[in-house]
């Protein structure tokens, strides 16, 4: 058999839902501060009313939502049960904050966003939209098309990546660099590994600035070596032209032979005794790192080469 509901009962039945929202979202407020709120509620709804028929609206409205004469439409202050306490659930406590979120300010909005996130509450969105734009130069250094965003899943796998490369490049070229010029005023001055986390953690005291500043130590120092290969070779090979050149040991056998003596054993010699001074392992070895280390502090401190 079916039933329907009466006009005032179906308008009881919607005010009863929005009242028990009102009443749940101003839970901590004071109870006169709540009554007002309610009563507000039931003075629009009633706007629309017959005022004749406003009776027979409330009475029903009474059976859906006994706690609205609570509020100043009591005819009379009626003793009423305590209510139990509304739970506090997540779905509460997020009605609460939407139904203040209008009212707050641009920067309350900007740091309890921040404290969502901290919280782990952000939306990671896979299509691009929640990362951050890139200049258009560093798009097209990394060949991408203008106006497309890069993914922020695959970002994130590059940085781990890239971070992975700099930091063993780091450490190996810093080890290196100690080996090879130990008197050299050419230092590390910070470690980029402690800087970086607490720079993606955000933390405030390490700026982009204070990280860039060993990434750059690194990048010259990096550069210096490549581009000191080319000179130091040739600085070497100049030096073991300068002792071993044939015509170098004739000149030196000339003024020490002795009459009694051939040019060409002397000028063997002389190629015996410059092998023994320059020509070992450790001395070739010595002489070339030595080579490439005062090449590439020439370049890192923009002298030009001796």
């Amino acid at each position: 058999m079916g039933y329907y509901l009466s006009e005032e009962a179906m308008w009881a039945s919607g005010l009863a839902s929005r009242l028990r929202l009102v009443q749940a979202n101003f839970a901590d407020d004071a109870a006169p501060t709540r009554q007002n709120f309610i009563a507000e509620e039931i003075e629009r709804a009633l706007k629309g009313v017959v005022p004749s028929k406003r009776k027979v609206y409330l009475s029903a409205l009474s059976e859906k939502f006994p706690a609205w004469q609570q509020s100043t439409f009591s005819p009379s202050p009626v003793a009423a049960p305590t209510a139990a306490p509304v739970q506090e659930t997540p779905e509460v406590l997020l009605q609460k904050l939407l139904a203040v979120a209008p009212s707050l300010s641009p920067e309350s909005k900007t740091e309890f966003a921040r404290k969502l996130q901290q919280a782990g509450l952000a939306v990671t969105q896979n299509n691009g939209g929640g990362f951050p734009e890139l200049p258009p130069e560093l798009q097209k250094r990394l060949g991408l098309p203008p106006g497309k965003q890069p993914d922020p899943e695959r970002a994130l796998k590059m940085l781990v990546a890239l971070s992975e490369l700099t930091l063993a490049l780091d450490q190996l070229v810093w080890a290196l660099w100690k080996q090879m010029a130990p008197k050299s005023n050419f230092r590390k001055e910070a470690e980029f590994g402690k800087l970086a986390g607490p720079y993606l953690g955000g933390d405030a005291e390490v700026s982009t600035q204070l990280l860039n500043q060993p990434l750059e130590r690194t990048r010259k120092l990096i550069a210096g070596l490549l581009g000191a290969v080319g000179r130091a070779s040739s600085t070497y090979a100049k030096k073991h032209t300068a002792r071993f050149a044939p015509e170098v040991i004739e000149d030196w056998a000339k003024i020490e032979k002795k009459w009694s003596e051939s040019l060409e054993q002397v000028c063997w010699r002389k190629y015996v005794q410059h092998a023994k001074e320059h020509a070992t392992e450790p001395a070739i070895e010595n002489e070339i790192q030595e080579a490439i280390a005062k090449a590439a502090e020439n370049l890192i401190m923009g002298r030009a080469a001796n």
